[in-house]
């Protein structure tokens, strides 16, 4: 359950987390690499004209790295991600996908571990606007909260 909320030029569009899930992989650097995906339901709770007629389910991933992940000594952490692209990996760390995928930067990301697999995710960031992809209209907030399922988390307590 949880919401994801688009803070536009135009008003806020706001949809329920249908499906929310947490993936962990150890790079061959060793390093530990975590990333939350969400879909959210085509109904929208809340819309704006310029989008009320579309029935969009828009997802979002946000990509966080860690040296060791030991779930019963996670706790709560924050993690800061100025920019959505990572020039490394040439991929995107965060990404939000409405009609095309775009970059999110200026991200901040609370984290807190609450067994069984289960992460609760606040996540806040900016993008261009949804409907204007020339950076004409001032950035859109985006906001994401909710209980996000690592699968597999067993081999990680």
């Amino acid at each position: 359950m949880g919401t994801m909320i688009l803070k536009r030029f135009n008003g806020i569009e706001k949809f329920k987390l249908l499906e929310s899930r947490a993936y962990v992989v150890r790079r061959a650097d060793e390093a530990i690499m975590m990333w939350f995906e969400t879909e959210t339901d085509s109904q929208a709770i809340m819309s704006v004209d310029d989008t009320a007629n579309f029935a969009r389910n828009p997802n979002a991933e946000i990509t966080v790295y860690l040296d060791k992940l030991i779930l019963k000594e996670f706790g709560i952490r924050t993690f800061e991600l100025s920019q959505g692209y990572n020039e490394e990996n040439r991929d995107l760390d965060a990404r939000l996908y409405y009609f095309e995928h775009q970059d999110v930067n200026e991200n901040l990301i609370k984290l807190e571990y609450r067994g069984n697999g289960v992460f609760f995710l606040q996540w806040s960031g900016t993008t261009i606007d949804i409907s204007y992809y020339d950076d004409s209209k001032p950035k859109t907030i985006l906001e994401i909260e909710g209980d996000f399922l690592l699968e597999d988390y067993t081999s990680w307590e």
